[in-house]
């Protein structure tokens, strides 16, 4: 009995031995487990740096050129060349990388001058341990890729709570449609808008219509102060379509500013009964269904021939009578069961017949572009102007006609040393018979 329960007390220990040992093996092995998870879950350097200046990376004119230089940096000459101590020298006299590496683009040189964020990364020990890591510049290269996003799906996503603010959506649609105005786009300059940030009172100047309570915003809100100073801001502003897919991504509805435009907009007139053809077309429109508009030209310098609907509105379509009152000719067309399909294209022809080579205006008015229900679209107009052809050296005397007066301007000075160098007409240095029979040849001519 005794021996019976030692035996059994020591199997007892035995046991409770036995599951302590293998609690221990299992705080082991999960110990083991999560260091190895740890390990496995920290960052690599290249997507540390990434993290850190993934807003710089990502940036329009840094994607444009880091490709090429991270395939510079990785050629094995310019490895051996890029230690901290060669990369603060860099960055002190940026000139200098030419002479470790020749084929650096000229832009990076420029940007290691004047952006401070570019040096700050170019400071980072991160950073720099980076570019002597052909593998980490590879993983980089593969994040930037990755990560690529539009230029207006950058700016969206960094001021998304931003863009949801009362007073800024209120603004929004004013401000995106004002800048896209051909006329404006010219303007918007990275200098002129940082002029703008500085003393937001000057946007009147270029933009009469911005709303005032956008001004005060500009004077007063740091955010939006932050904003219009953001390098990829300005580059979005300098971009119609990049507008237009924030515009999208904001879920804000650009209206229809139709653009109806004389082409050619400059044109040298023709000679006097030859004939000059225009056309009146349309850009940037949608769902047009039916345009009018009124074109004035110049009596003394042209005679109407003939005007011919173009085929930018389609289906069942009611006519409307041509109108050609003297300087004036009154247009019109309907689309009784279908809007245009397309944004842009001709809505006439136009042929006038020359009857005096000058200078004069094509002018449209009353121009009405409209929908189906009676609804109109706001209209910009684009006129034209025609240009007094260059004068012909036979109308020696530039009235206009080639006649006996001329002859004898000519014939005045006729192996005059000392002529003036109109009657000189074939330009060879002499006033002689050449001359003479050059006027003769063109005798009753307009000119």
């Amino acid at each position: 009995m005794y021996h019976s329960n030692k035996t059994q007390t020591l199997f007892m220990r035995c046991q409770h031995l036995s599951f302590l040992c293998i609690f221990i093996l299992c705080i082991i092995g999960m110990s083991i487990f999560f260091c190895v998870n740890a390990d496995a879950q920290d960052p690599s350097l290249a997507e540390r740096v990434f993290e850190k200046y993934q807003t710089l990376l990502l940036r329009e004119d840094i994607l444009a050129i880091l490709p090429v230089v991270l395939e510079e940096i990785k050629k094995p000459d310019n490895q051996e060349l890029l230690t901290p101590e060669t990369i603060l020298l860099v960055l002190d006299d940026p000139d200098l990388l030419k002479t470790f590496i020749p084929n650096i683009d000229d832009k990076f040189i420029v940007l290691l001058k004047e952006d401070q964020e570019v040096q700050a990364m170019l400071r980072d020990t991160n950073f720099q341990a980076l570019l002597q890591d052909i593998d980490a510049i590879n993983e980089l290269a593969t994040l930037l890729e990755q990560n690529q996003q539009s230029l207006a799906e950058r700016v969206f996503e960094r001021y998304k709570d931003f863009f949801q603010r009362e007073d800024i959506k209120s603004n929004l649609q004013e401000v995106l449609t004002a800048v896209k105005d051909p006329e404006i786009q010219p303007l918007l300059i990275p200098a002129t808008i940082q002029a703008v940030a500085d003393n937001p009172d000057i946007l009147k100047a270029f933009l009469p219509d911005i709303p005032d309570s956008f001004i005060t915003l500009l004077k007063e809100d740091a955010e939006v102060k932050a904003f219009i100073n953001d390098p990829d801001v300005h580059l979005l502003l300098q971009d119609p379509a990049a507008i237009d897919e924030l515009a999208a991504l904001l879920a804000v509805e650009q209206p229809i500013h139709v653009i109806v435009r004389i082409v050619p907009s400059s044109v040298e007139s023709p000679q006097v009964g030859e004939q000059l053809v225009i056309t009146i077309d349309i850009a940037d429109a949608k769902d047009v269904s039916g345009y009018q508009a009124v074109l004035e030209f110049d009596l003394t310098a042209l005679r109407f021939v003939s005007l011919t609907h173009g085929t930018y509105l389609s289906g069942q379509l009611l006519p409307v009578e041509t109108k050609v009152e003297s300087n004036q000719i009154s247009f019109a067309q309907i689309a009784i069961d279908t809007a245009a399909t397309t944004s842009s294209g001709t809505l006439v022809t136009i042929i006038f017949e020359v009857i005096s080579a000058k200078a004069s205006k094509l002018t449209l008015s009353e121009v009405i572009i409209g929908a189906l229900g009676g609804v109109p679209f706001p209209v910009t107009v684009e006129n034209a102007e025609i240009l007094e052809p260059p004068r012909k050296p036979w109308d020696v005397n530039g009235d206009g006609k080639v006649n006996i007066l001329d002859l004898t301007y000519v014939a005045s000075h006729f192996g005059s040393d000392n002529a003036p160098p109109e009657v000189d007409v074939n330009r060879d240095g002499k006033v002689n018979i050449l001359d003479l029979t050059l006027v003769a040849a063109h005798f009753g001519e307009e000119a």
